[in-house]
């Protein structure tokens, strides 16, 4: 027979720490990266370059240089809790450079933070084209 007082104390104890339910749930980055737009553009721009490149004004300066959005490959091996993690506390506590600056006290509400982090993440991912591919036209019964 099963020991209640053993399941109410792990109960208690998963709740606190937050492990409660039946499964941990995954990190849900979200935001909108129309949102984060404008941040990036303040804060993110100089180093990393408008199109995510890496290649901003002060990027030539900075030694390691700052990531590249667009390289599919790294973004690939990146999750998006590592990202949101990278601009908000920054390069030295995620084990990477200090010169990526800790942007969570400047920017202050997660909302915003995941929405910069949202846009980073579109730099990775394929445009959608402006104009709709044409359907191929149908082939000619002989």
């Amino acid at each position: 027979m099963r020991n209640p007082m053993k399941a109410l104390i792990f109960s208690v104890l998963a709740s606190s720490a937050g492990l409660a339910g039946s499964a941990p749930k995954g990190f849900v980055l979200g935001g909108d990266p129309v949102k984060g737009e404008a941040t990036y553009k303040t804060l993110c721009i100089s180093c990393h370059g408008e199109k995510g490149t890496g290649d901003g004004a002060a990027a030539v300066a900075l030694n390691p240089k700052p990531a590249d959005f667009t390289d599919t490959k790294h973004a690939a091996e990146v999750t998006d809790e590592y990202v949101y993690k990278m601009i908000k506390d920054g390069g030295a506590a995620n084990g990477k450079s200090p010169l990526m600056v800790a942007w969570g006290a400047v920017i202050g509400d997660d909302a915003k933070i995941r929405d910069v982090a949202a846009y980073v993440r579109a730099f990775s991912k394929p445009q959608k084209s402006a104009k709709p591919t044409p359907a191929p036209a149908p082939a000619k019964k002989k």
